[in-house]
């Protein structure tokens, strides 16, 4: 089989040069089906000069051997092959067999199952490879066709109807002081209420794996921290309204301190989780086309990011790809110590402007990587914000009997909800449990 495939990379015209290939099968929906493993140099990322910057991926080359692959096996065998994965040479599993090492296939079955194998492309081949696929009353039309429309209208005609109903809430009412939060536009301004009502409480705490609870922030002190990091970021990074701002930080304090510092300052922050040191192949490009598209005006970071930044090899590899990509770094700033403050943010001015509040005024991106590392970014203003909280609360019928529990994916979604928001919304306490821990 390795000489067939090697004739198929040898038959496509930009001559993919075959390295090596294994083979296993996989049980799937009733019957056994082949999965192909190639080694290829065109699935190889290593600099073409040593030192140089990591080379691209020819994906419409990739696309154009697994096509071909698939194509070869079924002419010549008739193998129905389920799935070509494309890794570069030598980092398949290996094992020696006659004197020689050889790939093994069990141990590349073993770490499919786990999902380890280090491929850089895959291609299915669902359509010929399984032909036990149900098909509904249209085959050709499909579920939504008129036909099977009708036939699922003929099924249902007698059958009891199902009723579902939306709660629209309009009014949500704090339960310790029955003031109703749908008066409040924004978060920033709940925060200060809540400051003015219950400044020497807890908001943040942190909790070790052991459940031991570390140093408190109380509501008073967050008002005095997030000034300091805003008033940082006005005079010495001269952010303004509307300005792009990339947060990378740990899961801590601190990125919290940055989220409300920006929402003071209107400018829109962009969390994202810091890189990876053993997957820059995939977050440098991922960093730096954020940067180009967002214009990304500064990257504040804590003590752990920025330690991991100044580290050779990441710093050289974001330099070099974004000298080939033609991208220019912002600079990249620290916010754990600002100097500190001895007034709150309204005593300083970072309040919350009018226009600010209104419909389609960008306050936060939320940025979504799909598996294929495709990105989707979500755009929220502080309605969408305040909507959120509120159906949280109702949803889950969140009290402020019980803490929040902040612990994963802080950067987007119910995890930066629970992190950022949750805790004004509700006025309790933050347990900030470590990622590793959870």
């Amino acid at each position: 089989m390795t000489g067939r495939l090697k004739a198929a990379c040898l038959f496509e015209p930009r001559r993919a040069d075959c390295w090596d290939s294994s083979a296993f099968d996989v049980y799937v929906n009733g019957e056994y089906l082949p999965i192909i493993l190639i080694e290829t140099l065109a699935a190889s990322t290593a600099p073409l000069v040593p030192g140089g910057p990591p080379r691209q991926l020819e994906i419409p080359l990739l696309d154009t051997l697994s096509e071909r692959c698939m194509e070869v096996l079924y002419t010549e065998h008739h193998l129905r092959v389920f799935c070509v994965m494309i890794t570069a040479p030598n980092t398949l599993p290996r094992v020696v067999k006659n004197g020689r090492k050889d790939i093994g296939n069990m141990l590349c079955r073993r770490e499919f199952d786990n999902g380890s194998l280090p491929c850089v492309h895959v291609q299915f081949g669902v359509e010929r490879a399984v032909q036990n696929l149900p098909v509904g009353d249209d085959p050709v039309g499909g579920i939504w066709s008129p036909m099977s429309a009708q036939a699922r209208q003929e099924l249902l005609m007698m059958q009891e109807k199902q009723y579902s109903g939306v709660d629209h809430r309009e009014v949500v009412i704090d339960d310790r002081t029955s003031t109703p939060l749908n008066q409040f536009t924004n978060i920033q301004d709940l925060f200060q209420w809540r400051v003015s009502r219950q400044s020497e409480e807890l908001a943040y705490c942190t909790v070790d794996g052991r459940g031991k609870e570390g140093k408190g922030v109380t509501w008073k002190k967050l008002d005095l921290k997030i000034a300091a990091v805003a008033a940082y970021l006005k005079n010495k990074i001269k952010v303004q309204q509307g300005d792009r701002v990339l947060l990378m930080y740990t899961h801590s304090e601190d990125f919290v301190y940055a989220v409300h510092a920006c929402f003071c300052l209107g400018a829109v922050a962009i969390p994202m989780a810091p890189v990876d040191a053993n997957r820059l192949n995939e977050d440098a490009p991922a960093l730096l086309s954020m940067i180009s598209d967002f214009r990304i005006k500064a990257i504040l970071v804590n003590n752990d990011v920025d330690q991991l930044l100044k580290q050779k090899p990441i710093s050289q590899h974001l330099k070099q790809s974004a000298v080939i990509l033609k991208v220019n770094l912002p600079p990249v700033w620290n916010t754990t110590k600002p100097p500190k403050q001895s007034h709150g943010c309204r005593d300083l001015g970072f309040t919350i402007k009018p226009s600010w509040v209104q419909p389609g005024f960008p306050v936060l991106v939320w940025v979504y990587w799909t598996p294929d590392q495709r990105r989707v970014a979500v755009q929220l203003g502080h309605n969408t914000i305040m909507a959120l909280c509120k159906v949280q609360k109702e949803t889950c019928q969140m009290t402020s009997n019980r803490p929040v529990l902040a612990c994963v994916r802080s950067t987007m979604g119910l995890g930066f909800i629970h992190m950022c928001l949750m805790g004004i919304y509700l006025g309790k306490t933050v347990l900030m449990l470590p990622c590793n821990h959870c």
